[in-house]
């Protein structure tokens, strides 16, 4: 007996179509997350590689258009060379010839995320937050270094920034100390100072052109609101206008005397740390205003301590807060006199303290270099004014220089 066929069966069942839905998200979640979210180090690599296809196809675009220009808006009203890519651009001796997808595939999918750029004056793509000014990308260097020694001395450590004139300021400084390392102070009273800085601006500045000026600052352990120390910040205090020029404003009065933060996370065991330097800008520009150098000493071992009349808010003083400092002409001889005891000088041989009025009751160990004889490798990065945030998520880009630092036993 031949036994007939029954019906068969059309469209999907519920469970089919809940299960495709279910794997169409997490592809959707896969695809989303190389672009979104772009501190972590898979989606660095990911606009790394639409930089460099980019960058491929713009130099294609250049060779063969006539007369040669990049696939750029217009230049009208630009700064330093510096455009927007126009991914729509078409060749100017053929318009039917687009950037994309003539030259390039496909609009990458970080288009929407960032904003695209070229530097017409070396052909260097790079990527940008939309909206921030046609300015070159930060190319700063961090060096590192401490004098080599027993496993037990106490060791200051200099950490020297590199600025260039016209490019994008940093904003964050995040410095990973390796682990080994031991960072003290964290029961320091606030007003110890555990560094100083000293800082340069070079003959191309437009305040004194010609001319260096120099400036200086602290780095001060914190209380809390308590009053207790507070071991997770540190104040990083600088006076832009304290210089070795007579009568050279560097910065507004209101905007002179600044409080940067930087948050402290000490090395443990196997773990190493991390020093965060957040620079309150104030009302500057996104650029560097002239080539500038900033030399950070963090010290071994301190028993200077601010005078208590110091009260720096955060960021920035009020307009209405007039000069605390009360500065004379001599600005170079008696800038800082008025919240630290003793004398504080800075000019071309670098930065002096002399604190005999204010001294702890004991020397207190701040950083101390490791037990093992070896090369330590620091490393450090920074998110600029130009450099994209998405969400929550800012991007980083890491520091060159010199920052293997060789402990060794006596």
């Amino acid at each position: 007996m031949v036994l007939g066929k029954g019906k068969s069966q059309a469209g999907f069942t519920l469970v089919e179509l809940l299960a495709v839905m279910a794997i169409l998200g997490v592809l959707a979640g896969l695809v989303a997350g190389t672009v979104v979210g772009l501190g972590s180090r898979s989606q660095s690599t990911r606009l790394d590689g639409d930089r460099d296809g980019i960058r491929k196809a713009a130099n294609a675009f250049f060779l063969e258009s006539f007369p040669e220009v990049y696939p750029v808006d217009s230049v009208d009203g630009e700064v330093d060379g510096i455009h927007e890519i126009d991914f729509k651009r078409g060749l100017p001796q053929d318009l039917n010839k687009i950037f994309v997808p003539d030259y390039l595939v496909k609009l990458p999918d970080s288009a929407a995320l960032v904003s695209w750029r070229i530097d017409e004056n070396s052909g260097n793509v790079f990527f940008a937050q939309d909206g921030s000014p046609l300015i070159k990308p930060a190319n700063n260097r961090l060096d590192i270094e401490a004098d080599s020694g027993a496993s037990d001395t106490n060791d200051d450590h200099t950490l020297t920034l590199s600025m260039a004139k016209d490019e994008a300021a940093p904003e964050i400084i995040e410095i990973s100390i390796p682990a080994g390392y031991t960072l003290g102070g964290g029961q320091a009273d606030g007003g110890t100072v555990v560094g100083t800085l000293q800082a340069k601006l070079a003959t191309d500045n437009p305040f004194d052109s010609g001319n260096e000026i120099f400036f200086g600052g602290v780095i001060v352990a914190t209380d809390d609101a308590s009053g207790d120390p507070n071991p997770d910040e540190w104040a990083l205090i600088v006076d832009y206008n304290f210089n070795s020029s007579d009568n050279v404003k560097v910065k507004e009065i209101e905007e002179a005397l600044r409080k940067h933060t930087i948050e402290v996370v000490r090395p443990s065991g196997d773990s190493g740390g991390k020093l965060t330097i957040n620079i309150a800008r104030g009302s500057d520009s996104e650029a560097n205003e002239s080539t500038e150098t900033w030399t950070l000493t963090l010290f071994g071992t301190t028993d200077d301590q601010l005078t208590t009349s110091l009260n720096i808010p955060d960021g920035t003083l009020d307009e209405d807060a007039g000069d605390p400092l009360n500065r004379t002409a001599d600005s170079s001889t008696d800038g800082f006199d008025s919240f630290i005891s003793g004398t504080w000088t800075v000019d071309e041989t670098g930065l002096t303290i002399a604190t005999a009025d204010a001294t702890l009751d004991s020397t207190a160990s701040l950083l101390k270099n490791p037990k093992t004889s070896a090369v330590y490798r620091w490393s450090a990065e920074e998110h600029s004014s130009i450099d994209p945030v998405v969400g929550e998520t800012l991007f980083f880009n890491g520091l060159p220089g010199s920052q293997g630092v060789l402990i060794k036993s006596e």
